[in-house]
């Protein structure tokens, strides 16, 4: 008799007969992008790979694998991804040592060498395989999303790991099939019957749009595609309190903006955490929304129309790049990145959709690492609909865009509240990120390499564009400095953090400058509800005192008075002033006054500094840009005894905290 498989079982013998299997652990979809483009090269080499959300992990099926590829990040301080903690959690236990015995592993591992545990993840990823009895193929990849991240991929890749991949493939092939593992579970069972039960196969999604007015039928569970899109379905739905200007002078032709918005800490949000992280989802401008409508082939009065994704194959589901049914309004508003061009996956899906010299240019553009890089870059300052006018380009497919446009990426957030103080308000603290974009190279590198027509009217204009050059503006704080109002629905998601104040009643010494005061507006009103009474000193920096102090009222009103003097402390009257001390530091105060940062006061109260953190086992807590943060970094090591080596030695103790960016 011949026995026939259904299509769920084609796929999961497909997929466990894969060469090999890449697993990503990914934050913010970065390691989910580099793991499809590596399946992509090992294809292509005569090799056949699958690419696993570690997301479904399961020790049982992980243990199977006869030669893996981890593409794990850092997130936070050393910390795993959402997606990875149950794996983490997993490798970590020294019950399951030996479990892996006969696999073949390697590691690329992405971080920020800005945090004191850099590319922790990828470190014991590495060690924890080797030790779970894995055999090490190839070298272990350190990516730094501070530096080039794409560089550092491309480095490992290319330095000769398709060789070790082949070596490990033949290998496994003359070694025959292992036995089957029985992998401990965390409860320390050796069931091989309680792994996650996949859902797929999927079909092909095709977009389903209906008519003005039309309302489509609520839909149950759901599939995200990635990890972006598993943010818009475990987001928390909520409410805009507040928005207000905070500097004194504001300006957004020089870009000088910052905004305290305040937001309804309902749900998911309940609970949050003094100095958390909360992650917001932007929204695209109108102007953007109405040119891609155009390409479209539809008008504004079509953004009402619902829309879902239903599989082209009969009975079969799909995953989906959003909840839906939704709104083509919230579709091109929220889900698709428009304020970027295409990507390279978007590129290469969309080639084949296209014809004549957009075809051509297109294919040359993939084929052009450097012209690649560069049109992805800020210098760039291209917009979707932008770089489909530049390619000749007046129609595209809607469901095609939906389907391969990268997604909206949800920017993250140092909260500037204290649940001790406000348990019903998330305050964040948004400056706008705005600077001059130069297009001579980026217009002159396309047009000479084919990857733009040349004679097509749009490349002249982005020709003579470049020699004015143009401002980029960020366009999650965009949004928030131009367009966010009160009674605006958002989505948000809360994570803790590393920046905590010392469980210790010891010296904690805040360095801020700019929004990066967020986290201590936080902790001031902590440790005015605290029973500390060792001293807090803030080091707070702007530009001008009267034109961008931030929370200056708040910040003063935090002060003791008399800086320390026994005498005026007695008479202090009202809520407790958590502050021993504020050093400020104005980089253009005007007039005669002499420049200053804060690594310049944090030098000048070296003393001071030295005895908080070395006599008295003090903290210090830096947040802000990161020229900042390492100015910071050296300053400390000019005052603190011992110098770099006593700096990096409090770091790794947690006793310097550093979050920066930028």
């Amino acid at each position: 008799q011949v026995r026939s498989f259904s299509p769920l079982a084609t796929a999961r013998f497909a997929g466990a007969m894969a060469d090999i299997h890449i697993y990503f652990g990914s934050q913010s979809g970065t390691a989910e992008s580099f793991s499809e483009d590596l399946k992509e090269e090992v294809e292509q080499n005569g090799m056949t790979a699958e690419v696993h959300d570690l997301q479904n992990f399961t020790p049982e099926e992980f243990a199977e694998t006869d030669i893996a590829v981890m593409v794990v990040a850092t997130y936070g301080d050393g910390e795993p991804s959402d997606n990875a903690v149950a794996f983490h959690k997993w490798a970590m236990n020294p019950k399951h040592d030996g479990a892996l015995k006969g696999q073949r592993f390697t590691v690329m591992g992405l971080g920020d060498m800005n945090y004191s545990r850099f590319n922790n993840m990828g470190q014991l990823t590495d060690l924890n395989l080797e030790r779970l009895g894995a055999i090490r193929i190839y070298k272990r990849g350190i990516g730094d999303d501070s530096q080039d991240i794409v560089e550092d991929f491309e480095k490992w890749r290319k330095g000769g790991l398709l060789e070790k991949l082949k070596e490990a493939v033949e290998a496994v092939k003359k070694e025959g099939p292992r036995a089957p593992k029985t992998a401990k579970t965390e409860n320390g069972s050796n069931s091989r019957t309680g792994s996650k039960e996949s859902t797929g196969p999927f079909g092909t999604p095709k977009l389903e749009l209906a008519k003005s007015g039309a309302v489509l039928p609520a839909e149950s569970s759901q599939e995200p595609t990635d990890v972006n899109a598993r943010f818009y379905f475990e987001a928390e739905k909520t409410k805009i309190a507040k928005v207000k200007e905070l500097r004194q002078l504001r300006s957004l032709d020089e870009g000088l903006s910052t905004i305290e918005v305040e937001i309804e800490a309902s749900g998911s949000l309940q609970g949050y955490t003094t100095a958390g992280t909360l992650a917001l989802l932007p929204r695209n401008s109108s102007m953007d929304v109405v040119a891609m409508l155009q390409l479209f082939g539809l008008t504004e009065g079509d953004l009402n129309r619902q829309l879902t994704f239903k599989a082209a194959e009969e009975g079969m589901q799909v995953k989906k790049p959003f909840p839906t049914p939704c709104s083509l309004g919230d579709a091109l508003f929220m889900y698709c990145d428009l304020a970027r061009p295409p990507n390279k996956k978007m590129l290469s899906a969309m080639q084949g959709k296209l014809t004549g010299e957009a075809k051509d240019c297109v294919g040359k553009l993939l084929a052009d690492a450097d012209a690649l890089k560069m049109l992805q870059s800020h210098a760039a300052c291209c917009r979707m609909h932008e770089f489909w006018a530049l390619m000749g380009v007046t129609g595209i497919d809607l469901g095609d865009f939906l389907l391969s446009c990268p997604r909206q990426r949800p920017r993250e957030y140092t909260i500037a509240s204290s649940p001790a103080a406000a348990p019903k308000r998330i305050t964040l603290c948004v400056s706008l990120t705005s600077h001059d974009a130069d297009l001579k190279d980026f217009s002159e590198k396309l047009v000479s390499a084919g990857c733009l027509p040349s004679a097509s009217s749009c490349a002249k204009e982005l020709r003579r564009k470049s020699l004015g050059g143009c401002r980029f503006q960020g366009l999650c704080s965009r949004w928030i400095c131009t367009d966010l109002q009160e009674g605006d629905t958002v989505l948000a998601k809360q994570h803790s953090s590393t920046l905590k104040l010392p469980s210790k009643d010891v010296p904690v010494v805040m360095v801020g400058a700019g929004a990066g005061i967020a986290p201590f507006r936080g902790f001031w009103e902590d440790l005015r509800r605290g029973p500390q009474v060792a001293p807090a000193a803030l080091f707070f920096g702007c530009r001008n005192p009267e034109q961008d102090w931030l929370f200056k009222d708040e910040m003063n009103a935090a002060v003791k008075l008399g800086g320390g003097c026994a005498a005026l402390a007695r008479m202090q009257v009202g809520p407790k002033r958590p502050l021993a001390s504020l050093f400020t530091a104005f980089s253009r105060p005007g007039g005669s006054k002499e420049k200053c940062y804060v690594q310049d006061a944090i030098k000048q109260q070296g003393a001071s500094v030295k005895a908080w953190v070395q006599n008295m086992g003090g903290h210090v807590i830096i947040c802000g840009s990161t020229a900042m943060g390492n100015g910071v970094l050296d300053a400390l090591a000019e005052v603190l005894e011992g110098g770099k080596e006593t700096v990096e030695a409090l770091r790794s103790e947690g006793r310097i905290i550093a979050e920066m960016w930028g």
